[in-house]
């Protein structure tokens, strides 16, 4: 049924996420549906869940090869670019559980602990390339990269690209951006 719910959902979005849609495509019963979920929420926190999953399964060996790099950039350009690319393939049921159900507390909670682990994962890609960053003005700086990145990421989720800019520009492009700008915030010298 969970297998159904996904291609239904990646076909139409949560409009195409009916009870009766995901019945007939999982070839069940409505006893089966209910016996199993509970009902609708049940399948949509399944669904949640199984969402995230896929998505970090997709993250995970994209920050690992880029933390194969040798250097922060070509690391940071990796990352940003297959990021964005998982993103795309995933970007319906992203957007349906982090920005149009956002109010729902527990779907906020897993969505946040998900966010969280990305985040450590990042931070920890950065702290690879710049180990001489000890102090808690580098820490701060780290840690605004990884925000940026987040939100880069957030971004590409929530808006179409002709939403946000009245400047064209590809998904590599604007990942190859974001790369750039994270990398050179973490090498300027910071503001006294």
């Amino acid at each position: 049924m969970l297998d159904a719910g996904e291609q239904l959902f990646y076909e139409g979005g949560s409009p195409a996420l009916t009870l009766e849609a995901v019945i007939e495509r999982a070839e069940t019963s409505t006893g089966s549906f209910y016996a199993r979920f509970g009902d609708m929420r049940g399948f949509l926190d399944a669904m949640h869940e199984r969402v995230l999953g896929l998505v970090a399964a997709e993250f995970l060996p994209i920050l690992g090869k880029a933390g194969m790099e040798p250097d922060l950039e070509s690391s940071m350009h990796k990352a940003f670019t297959g990021v964005f690319e998982a993103v795309e393939r995933h970007r319906v049921p992203l957007f349906f559980f982090a920005v149009g159900n956002s109010h729902d507390p527990e779907w906020r909670e897993m969505g946040t602990e998900f966010t969280l682990a990305m985040a450590d994962v990042f931070t920890q890609l950065i702290k690879q390339y710049l180990p001489k960053f000890t102090s808690t003005a580098d820490k701060r700086r780290i840690d605004m990269a990884v925000r940026m990145s987040i939100a880069s990421v957030f971004q590409q989720i929530m808006l179409d690209q002709e939403e946000f800019s009245r400047v064209h520009m590809s998904r590599k492009v604007v990942a190859t951006e974001y790369a750039n700008i994270v990398c050179a915030y973490l090498r300027a010298k910071p503001a006294k």
